[in-house]
Order: structure tokens, then sequence, then C-alpha cells
């Protein structure tokens, strides 16, 4: 389970950097305009909060643990909007970035039933179990 756990942890830090990064850190890279593909920005939170969904499912031990996940990515997505609008960060956060957000949860919950069929691995479960 742990390391299902740690990539979970971790990919809730990289949302965190990547959505809280400095509008004159994103110009400098390049900026959120950049990209020529059409709603980039929203693919880009969809797949993001996909992962997120996807990872504390895999990490969760709660047989009921949809629930959680989903009021943890809609927490997450109305903290990342807000820190956005703040006077550090200085970029633009939006009701509909944060609508993408939720459809990535959603996508990332089908995609953990549709491949770990609602299941842990086993191995995650014995070492839950066995207090590992």
């Amino acid at each position: 389970m742990r390391p299902w756990l740690y990539a979970a942890i971790g990919w809730t830090l990289l949302i965190l950097g990547l959505c809280w990064m400095p509008k004159s850190v994103v110009t400098q890279a390049g900026g959120e305009r950049s990209v020529r593909v059409p709603h980039a920005d929203k693919i880009a939170h969809t797949g993001l909060f996909l992962g997120l969904a996807f990872l504390w499912l895999k990490a969760s031990p709660a047989p009921r643990r949809f629930a959680p996940v989903v009021l943890g990515g809609l927490a997450l997505a109305v903290i990342t909007e807000l820190g956005q609008m703040s006077s550090f960060v200085n970029r633009d956060g939006g009701l509909d970035d944060g609508l993408f957000d939720m459809i990535g949860v959603g996508l990332g919950g089908a995609l953990f039933y549709w491949v770990a069929g609602g299941r842990r691995d086993e191995a995650d479960y014995l070492a839950l179990t066995e207090g590992a």
C-alpha cells in the first residue's frame, strides 16, 4: 500500500505546485497560452485530477472510499482555484477549471473501477492487514 500512498501524496503536491506557480514563472516558461492545442488547460486539469482520483483510490484502505476521494478532489479543486486568485500567484482561477477538475475525478474513479475492478492489489491488502 505504501507505494500507492506515496504516489498519491506526491501527485497531490504536484497539483498544488503547478496550480500555484506564480504568473511570473509561468510567463518565463512560455506562458499559459503558448500551447496551441485548443483548451489545453482544461485537458491538463482533467488529466491531473484523473491521476489524483486513481492514485488515492488505489492507496485508500477503506471499502467505501469513493466518496472521500470525490470530496477531497472537490476540496483540492476549490483550494487550487482560490489560490490562483491570490496576489502572489496572480493567475486566473475559475469555475470552469474547477468543473474540469471534477470531471477528472469522475474519470479517475471510472478508470480505477475499470482497471482494478474496485479492488486493491492482493499484496496491498495483505500489507494492510499485517500492519506494514
